[in-house]
């Protein structure tokens, strides 16, 4: 499979960082993106923030 067939996925993280980017084929499952998304996921990260309540 030539290079330009390829799709570029990258991901940018709330606090501005980002994820890839990283090159799939077109033929990729959504678990495999998945799989590979969690496994560059910066350790400790979390997307949900802690809420105090008064």
């Amino acid at each position: 499979m030539a290079v330009e067939d390829l799709i570029e996925m990258k991901f940018r993280l709330a606090d501005g960082s980002d994820i890839g980017p990283s090159k799939f084929s077109p033929s990729t499952i959504v678990l495999s993106l998945k799989e590979k998304i969690t496994s560059l996921w910066p350790k400790g990260y979390s997307l949900l923030k802690s809420t105090q309540k008064c």
